[in-house]
């Protein structure tokens, strides 16, 4: 098929599926408009202690999520209070939410803030990047274990799903931690590209010396599923507030999976993504559409909405006084092997008479 033709063809399924969404906004907007009003019909002053309860869940979630921060920081011999480990995860959570492809900038901006009170570079870059390993592995097991319950899937793909799961994680878990013996691959190469790719593989190397042992691993992902599941129970109480029968069957799954379609969209916290995915898989449960779009704006009123509000003070907060710690920092091994590989690094392109780099910030 020639450009002109995948463009018209492009242009083609775009106009159907367009057409497609009009007819059913036609067709079904009057009846989720009416599912949707008659869902608030049911909030009463006796149920307002909902609210708090789900307030309190989401709460939760963040002292869960701080947790797998401790666990991870710890593998580097590494230690923060838990109480400056809750700040950053509110913080984070609500530049996360202000910002499109929020996951990348409140990454940076945690590693920065890391660095500042003295986590060495390494364990500062371990704990960012596997707390968001260990959430998606985590997402996804639940995903699949709420795909049984409902039943949208058969056993044999569930299970082979699962143990596609646990291979490819231990895989990149084993792989990782053999980085050391990946330098040679550019060795003898030159321009550019060969010494990014140096570079790259040599910081890639710091975090791999950092071990998180079994002990550590466990207690981090049972946290980061804590973290989930508080979350879940936030959506819950949701439910609850208004008096909404609880699909019981296909709520875990589509909670994951809502969230999972919140992850793939660059949208501020994925907006309009959660709620389509919350919308669409309660649909497939036979909740009626304007009732699950209720109970998906009143949960992410609080978990969107009110965790941007609540995260946007905290980083203008942390912006004004800046977190201060009594530990002085302190060199760890996975410092001292971050020093030794770049110095490696450093000298194989000195030797080569190439220039080098300055020594990475620590």
């Amino acid at each position: 098929m020639t450009t002109n033709g995948q463009r018209r063809f492009t242009r083609a399924l775009a106009a159907v599926v367009l057409v497609g969404a009009i007819a059913a906004a036609v067709l079904q907007g009057p009846g989720a408009v009416s599912d949707f009003t008659s869902a608030f019909t049911h909030l009463r002053a006796a149920r307002l202690p909902w609210v708090g309860a789900a307030v309190g869940a989401e709460f939760v979630s963040f002292v869960f999520y701080s947790l797998v921060q401790d666990a991870l920081l710890r593998a580097g011999q590494t230690t923060l209070p838990l109480g400056v480990l809750l700040r950053l995860a509110i913080a984070s959570s609500g530049l996360r939410a202000l910002l499109p492809a929020g996951a990348v900038p409140s990454s940076g901006w945690l590693y920065g803030e890391y660095r500042e009170l003295g986590v060495p570079g390494p364990v500062a870059l371990y704990g960012v990047l596997a707390s968001g390993f260990v959430s998606t592995v985590c997402i996804l097991g639940l995903l699949l274990v709420g795909a049984a319950v409902a039943n949208v899937a058969p056993v044999a793909l569930l299970a082979s799903s699962s143990a596609v799961l646990v291979v490819g994680s231990a895989g990149f878990v084993a792989a990782v931690h053999r980085l050391e013996r990946f330098p040679h691959l550019a060795e003898g190469r030159t321009g550019r590209l060969a010494r990014l790719a140096r570079r790259l593989i040599a910081v890639a190397t710091q975090v791999s010396h950092v071990r998180v042992g079994w002990g550590r691993g466990t207690r981090s992902f049972l946290a980061a599923t804590g973290n989930w599941c508080a979350d879940l129970v936030c959506l819950v109480g949701a439910f609850a507030l208004l008096d909404v029968s609880l699909p019981w069957r296909g709520l875990l799954y589509a909670y994951c999976a809502s969230q999972l379609a919140g992850s793939i969209v660059p949208l501020p916290g994925g907006l309009g993504a959660v709620e389509g995915g919350l919308v669409g898989a309660f649909a497939a449960t036979g909740l009626p559409a304007g009732e699950g779009l209720a109970v998906a704006v009143v949960y992410r009123v609080i978990t969107y909405w009110g965790v941007a509000l609540i995260g946007g003070i905290e980083l203008v907060a942390l912006a004004r006084r800046p977190l201060r710690t009594q530990r002085a920092p302190q060199s760890s091994a996975a410092d001292a092997r971050a020093d030794e590989t770049m110095g490696r690094s450093r000298r194989h392109d000195a030797g080569r008479g190439r220039p080098t780099s300055g020594k990475m910030k620590q």
